[in-house]
């Protein structure tokens, strides 16, 4: 049974309930609401905003405009400076290898204590030093093992690795090359 809106008194008005009061006023229509007036627009802070905003962007630009100048700068200096870069380069390239070769043994010492060094049934077939100061040497021998241990005890020799052995042509002897490492 649903509960009667009226009161327990009878004498007093009826009146609508909570829910009802809330639908009729969602049902009615409102009068729109009046707008405030637009306040004018004030120049002086408009402009100050404005430059708010616009001073990083400036910023920016300014930025940008003088690293483009800078890196063409820079580029026509290098390119000017390339030949004394390239002539410096250059020079410490011979001052060092001029101080490898000065710093070594040269190559006539190191053909005397090969010389002394090997063994009788041995021969000298090349002997060279490149530009950058390592020696390479080729001999003729019948046992290989017999000459390295000969030329490892001369301490000007002791650097000589074996790094390549081919048999030489029908006499049964070895041709063994030796580099320095």
């Amino acid at each position: 049974m649903a509960a009667d809106p009226r009161p327990a008194n009878d004498s007093a008005p009826i009146r609508p309930s909570l829910f009802d009061r809330a639908v009729d006023a969602a049902r009615r229509e409102r009068p729109p609401a009046p707008r405030p007036p637009r306040a004018p627009i004030d120049r002086a802070a408009a402009l100050l905003a404005l430059a708010i905003l616009a001073t990083p962007l400036v910023t920016l630009a300014g930025a940008t405009l003088l690293t483009a100048r800078v890196r063409d700068e820079a580029a026509v200096l290098s390119r000017s400076a390339a030949p004394i870069v390239a002539d410096r380069r250059a020079g410490q390239q011979a001052r060092a290898l001029l101080g490898v070769a000065w710093g070594q043994p040269t190559l006539g010492t190191t053909v005397e204590a090969i010389a002394r060094a090997l063994p009788q049934d041995a021969a000298l077939l090349r002997a060279e030093r490149s530009a950058a100061g390592t020696v390479s040497v080729e001999l003729l021998a019948p046992d290989p093992d017999r000459v390295l241990a000969a030329l490892r005890r001369d301490t000007v020799l002791a650097s000589l690795r074996a790094t390549a052995q081919a048999r030489a042509d029908g006499d049964g002897r070895m041709r063994i090359t030796l580099e320095q490492q």
